[in-house]
Formats: C-alpha cells, structure tokens, sequence
C-alpha cells in the first residue's frame, strides 16, 4: 500500500461517522482495535489502536482470553497490508 495508508485509514473513518473499530492486516498478524487519533498522542508513519488483540494472520477470527491483547498498539505504516472499519460488528469465537 501508499505510504499515505494512514490518512486514508483516517478519511474511511470520516466516511462511516467516526466509527473507530478496525480490523488492520500486516504480513503476520492481525489486530483488532480502536484507532486513537489525536495530534498530540499520534506518532509520524504509526497508526495507534486502543485495546488491540492480536490474531494469527488471515485465519478465522479466534479472539479469546488466550489472545494477546494490548492497550495500546503501533503498527509501522509501510508494515498494513489491508484494512476494514469494522462498525458494530464484533469478533466471536
């Protein structure tokens, strides 16, 4: 992807509302989350979720209480390979 994957990450949340859950793929995980965006609190080139879990990469959602789970994660822009505003879904065993 662009190297302006964060802003268009950004410009898809406008589009649904401000809907903020998200679903972010890299090459090795996957992680569901709320995107913290705030000028003050968000790093150059670093997308921030808000109490991410951790998923095996591209297999069926297995959120569970085994699943890493962060309350804050930064994922390296030029690392997302995809991406889904997730909405009032949610992920269930």
């Amino acid at each position: 992807m662009s190297s302006d994957i964060i802003n268009r990450i950004y410009k898809a949340v406008e589009m649904t509302g401000g809907v903020k859950d998200i679903v972010v793929f890299t090459e090795s995980f996957k992680a569901f989350g709320s995107i913290v965006k705030d000028d003050k609190d968000n790093l150059k080139n670093i997308l921030t979720l808000k109490s991410a879990t951790i998923c095996h990469h591209f297999d069926e959602c297995n959120c569970n209480e085994e699943s890493p789970k962060y309350e804050w994660l930064n994922i390296n822009e030029d690392k997302i390979i995809a991406f889904s505003i997730l909405g009032y879904m949610t992920c269930e065993n």
